[in-house]
């Protein structure tokens, strides 16, 4: 996406509801990647979108209605460097 910002959600699901909650996120728009992950968060997601505004908007208003997630934490990028 030309021109876009982008964000990683780091979330913390239920015991056993992993894979729920990541059928759940593919759903959704301008998600560029969504996986579940080791470690101290259950499910990694990329958001894009034009504004901060967006992603903002995006994860107060679809990521946080899906059931079962218990926590999220999103980094907001800040630059993008392609290798």
């Amino acid at each position: 996406m030309a021109n876009s910002v982008s964000a990683y959600v780091l979330i913390k699901t239920d015991v056993g509801r992993t894979g729920d909650v990541l059928n759940d996120i593919l759903r959704l728009r301008n998600i560029s990647h969504a996986t579940s992950v080791a470690g101290d968060y259950d499910i990694v997601v990329e958001v894009t979108g034009k504004t901060v505004e967006d992603i903002s908007s995006m994860v107060l208003n679809e990521i946080h209605k899906i059931p079962n997630i218990r926590e999220t934490k999103t980094l907001m990028g800040t630059k993008y460097v392609a290798k």
